[in-house]
């Protein structure tokens, strides 16, 4: 969780879960394609993010948030709605 992007990358996923393109997600978080793919595989690795490949050409793929992500909605929400009361 600590790592660069890592937060970023899981708040897309927690408040937008539908599935996301590889690009979709660099162009949105502004990320270069070697973080948001290592950052890709941690969070599929940790099952907070599945991997879904399909068979065509050219080749796609698509991530979507697990259940385990979506239950972080209410944390980003929170940590939002803390940010208002404490703007200066």
């Amino acid at each position: 969780m600590g790592k660069a992007h890592t937060i970023a990358i899981l708040h897309e996923f927690a408040v937008e879960p539908e599935p996301w393109r590889f690009n979709e997600l660099k162009d949105r978080l502004n990320i270069s394609p070697n973080t948001l793919s290592e950052r890709l595989s941690e969070l599929v690795d940790a099952e907070l993010v599945a991997r879904h490949p399909y068979n065509e050409i050219p080749p796609r793929v698509e991530y979507e948030a697990t259940p385990k992500a979506r239950e972080l909605e209410s944390v980003f929400e929170d940590f939002h709605d803390w940010m208002l009361r404490h703007e200066h």
